[in-house]
């Protein structure tokens, strides 16, 4: 049965006023004059003719050569690249990153699709200058390589191309590690497999810029897998991060072995990336407009008040899209999956949901969006994530949060019993859709074209209705879920 209700009484009349604008066509002031006219600089008029005299033979008089410019060319690497016409394999040219200042070369190599120990490169100098290895000269990418450039009057240059795995990464083919403290901004951490009990296993603190890529971490003992504050334009990509010896079920010995945590950092990318078994998979504390996409969630461990797989805490905006959580709830020890508090301006697609044991917990949670330390105002989007196996709640929008956006959204298999573990029921009664704890009236979420299949308690749906601008959902048709985000760090 299709359920739909609209609540005429929250819309407001909008007026159209059409308004006529002067359209301005500024044109840009220039001189007529030459300014690159050769000036008359000669003391004769041009119709005077002087009389030569003997002292003006031309055997006596020398002529003035101009003096030639010293050119002094900087030994420099203007670009580098691997051509598909030059090497087997690719089928698109690679285009190295240069860094000018660092004079690095940073190249994202697949060993799986290109055999990395015998590529060709091309490389671009600055005029008059050669360099050692030679252009076009086979050599073995499969680790860091140094090319010296030397101009003309020879001053040398050192180069050191830096070749990214990308593709599955193991341990085998990664260099081991123990933890790292980032110590300069646009550090690069790449390639390894970092191993840590006693320390975090990257910290960051005060340093913008820096790029984490295909690194493997096992952390374990009172730390966090990676843990940055004050790290504007941080780059994590391709990485596992996995909290080692946790027990076979239940939580943590306590909250905050998280896997990824940050705090105070802006424009925070992260794509690519597997967390499993920490308190949290992902945490940010007033870490705005950040990306998160193709993450790997499993087991998050908690215990509370962690158990979330991402949490936004009082962040502004921000993107979490293309992601999946699989929490076995006789083992893992969960909170809200997705938990947005004092934070708005979240958007959540395209996603997949599986396991919540809290009898307190629910699958997306937007709260708090009116309280003291609250940033970013109201509202937020969760669209296209399909929720399975939720017990308290699937999504809601409480204690004054409002203009959230449901659509798309898609639960079934919803527990009334026992939630695992002896945790107990859902203190909800199995609500899907709640949001309670605004004015009422004021609430404006909206339920859009959503489905619940063959819940555990038909009668307990959405609750209160009058906090829902839009009531739009069915009830009689079943779905195929979404597929798992699986990311492979295991070697072929």
């Amino acid at each position: 049965m299709a359920r739909t209700m609209r609540k005429l009484t929250y819309y407001k009349t909008t007026i159209l006023l059409a308004f006529a604008f002067l359209v301005l066509q500024l044109g840009s002031c220039s001189s007529d004059t030459d300014a690159f006219n050769t000036p008359n600089t000669a003391n004769t008029p041009p119709d005077v003719t002087p009389e030569a005299t003997p002292e003006d033979s031309p055997e006596d008089t020398p002529e003035a050569t101009p003096e030639t410019p010293v050119v002094i060319t900087e030994p420099e690497i203007t670009a580098f690249r691997f051509s598909t016409a030059d090497n087997e394999g690719l089928t698109t040219d690679i285009i190295g990153t240069l860094d000018k200042d660092t004079k690095t070369i940073h190249v994202e190599l697949n060993p799986y699709s290109v055999a990395i120990q015998e590529l060709m490169p091309t490389i671009a100098l600055s005029s008059g200058t050669t360099v050692s290895p030679e252009s076009k000269a086979v050599q073995d990418f499969s680790s860091e390589i140094t090319y010296t450039v030397t101009a003309e009057n020879g001053t040398i240059a050192t180069y050191t191309i830096v070749p990214s795995l990308s593709g599955n990464i193991c341990k085998s083919n990664l260099q081991e590690s123990g933890p790292i403290s980032v110590s300069a901004n646009n550090q690069r951490i790449e390639n390894l497999y970092i191993k840590t009990s006693n320390q975090h296993g990257i910290e960051i603190n005060n340093f913008s810029g820096v790029v984490i890529s295909n690194c493997i971490i096992e952390y374990t003992g009172a730390y966090t897998g990676i843990k940055f504050a004050n790290a504007d334009n941080l780059t994590i990509n391709n990485c596992s991060i996995t909290y080692t010896n946790a027990p076979s079920s239940g939580p943590l010995p306590d909250a905050t072995r998280n896997c990824i945590e940050g705090i105070e950092s802006q424009n925070l990318v992260i794509t690519n990336v597997k967390v499993k078994d920490g308190s949290t998979g992902i945490s940010l504390n007033q870490c705005d407009d950040s990306v998160l996409t193709y993450i790997e969630g499993h087991n998050m461990r908690g215990p509370y008040p962690r158990g979330q797989f991402v949490q936004y805490d009082k962040c502004i905006g921000g993107l979490l899209e293309n992601f999946s959580v699989i929490n076995d709830r006789n083992i893992a020890w969960t909170e809200d999956n997705i938990s947005i508090y004092k934070s708005a301006g979240q958007q959540i697609k395209k996603g997949l949901i599986v396991g919540n044991n809290s009898p307190t917990g629910v699958g997306v949670l937007f709260e708090d969006q009116n309280t003291e330390g609250a940033r970013g105002g109201f509202g937020g989007l969760v669209e296209d994530v399909d929720f399975l196996e939720m017990g308290n709640g699937v999504v809601s929008s409480v204690e004054g949060s409002k203009n959230v956006i449901f659509t798309r959204i898609r639960a079934k298999q919803i527990i009334c019993g026992d939630l695992g573990q002896n945790r107990g029921v859902p203190t909800s009664n199995s609500l899907i859709f709640a949001a309670f704890g605004t004015a009422e009236g004021t609430g404006a979420n909206k339920i859009v074209d959503c489905i619940v299949y063959n819940s555990c308690n038909p009668t307990n749906i959405v609750w209160p209705e009058h906090n829902f601008e839009l009531i739009d959902y069915r009830d009689d048709i079943d779905f195929e879920p979404r597929k798992p985000i699986e990311l492979h760090f295991t070697c072929p």
